[in-house]
């Protein structure tokens, strides 16, 4: 019975292992950069006050943000610092990490020990060898006590990267996915599939370039001034150029978050850090309009009629008008009743941001939420 039962705990430990590489597979493909194997293309000149990590077996980000930061829901700032790490899901023995500036501090007497595999909340033995990561999503509401408030961690990548744009309405690709290997037996493509790309050497691409792929929805207009505003992006995934001709590419899809079909955009990619907020108490509603920079939801995912809490949006405020990575809003409506005070609905926070739009999450909503609701910068 006891070797029955430690023969299903293995299984689901390691079922359990599959299972999170089958959300975030590991980038690919592996190439050797000195004495480690790594997916990424490593800085060779690093800055001169820069303090450097060697990743080691076992590290995380969650775990090296709480050994060089103080606490671990800061790995974003991590993130950002080096670049060249694609998923936060997956960094790799011996590559280099920038983790601060350099100080002048006398040697810790006993070096300090490695971080294990359950500091990043995953069980020992089920990591693959020689990889390390973020397996875990940090949730919505994770939170670290700081003055003033609550430093949350305010999105997934999934947000970041799985939701939806604002492009020009006027936009047409300049690159596009025309053809695919497996053509003959699928109309739409996902992660692994080898797709070709409309553009080729003479049109700038190279191997080794990565790409977001994304497909036109349909043109959005105000909900309140019914001016056009551009043309919703939906984003689709991610691929790697493996290699070009002179007017063509292959490309491998290295991550989607839907099913991706001929004739999709590809547009250059550049990496997003999950953005961090301080929370402070919400907006009472005794509480009388603050007078900042108002704006409105625009589009909601899917199109939603009504939606709540952890739902995706469009606002039309961007970093011209304050509206930042991590910045929070308060949702209300104007009451019907002419004269009545507004309606506190709830919080958003933004998570990317252009000039005047910026995608953002519903923290909390008291009832349910539409397209057309207002918000004021808290």
């Amino acid at each position: 019975m006891r070797s029955a039962m430690i023969a299903i705990l293995v299984t689901l430990c390691f079922g359990w292992a599959a299972a999170q590489e089958a959300v975030n597979p590991p980038p690919r493909p592996l190439h050797k950069v000195g004495d480690h194997w790594t997916p990424y293309e490593p800085p060779t000149e690093l800055p001169a006050d820069a303090q450097i990590y060697i990743i080691q077996p076992g590290d995380t980000l969650w775990a090296l943000a709480k050994q060089f930061l103080g606490d671990p829901y800061l790995w974003p700032q991590l993130w950002e610092k080096n670049t060249y790490i694609r998923d936060a899901h997956w960094i790799y023995p011996g590559d280099p990490l920038i983790v601060g500036v350099k100080t002048e501090v006398a040697p810790s007497a006993e070096p300090t020990p490695p971080p294990t595999d359950e500091v990043g909340g995953v069980p020992p033995g089920t990591r693959p060898e020689g990889t390390a990561g973020i397996w875990e999503e940090v949730p919505t509401g994770k939170e670290s006590t700081m003055p003033g408030g609550r430093l949350v961690t305010i999105g997934t990548e999934d947000d970041v990267y799985c939701f939806a744009y604002l492009d020009a309405e006027d936009a047409k690709p300049t690159l596009t996915v025309f053809s695919a290997e497996q053509i003959d037996y699928q109309e739409d493509f996902a992660t692994g599939d080898i797709v070709y790309l409309s553009g080729g050497e003479a049109e700038g691409v190279k191997a080794g370039q990565e790409y977001f792929v994304s497909l036109p929805v349909r043109k959005l207009r105000h909900p309140h001034t019914k001016a056009t505003l551009g043309l919703v992006m939906r984003q689709l995934g991610r691929l790697k150029v493996l290699c070009t001709q002179e007017h063509t590419a292959t490309a491998e899809v290295v991550a989607s978050c839907d099913a991706i079909p001929l004739g999709a955009w590809v547009t250059p990619y550049q990496p997003y850090p999950v953005p961090m907020a301080l929370l402070t108490p919400p907006i009472e509603r005794c509480d009388p309009p603050n007078d900042k920079t108002r704006g409105a939801v625009i589009y909601a995912r899917d199109d939603a009629e009504s939606f709540a809490a952890d739902h995706m949006v469009l606002i039309d405020l961007g970093e011209a008008d304050q509206a930042e990575p991590g910045t929070i809003f308060t949702i209300f409506r104007e009451n019907k009743v002419e004269g009545a005070p507004r309606v506190l609905l709830g919080e958003l926070a933004v998570l990317i941001s252009s000039d005047h739009w910026a995608t953002a999450k519903v923290l909390s909503s008291t009832g349910p939420l539409r397209v057309g609701d207002r918000i004021e910068l808290k």
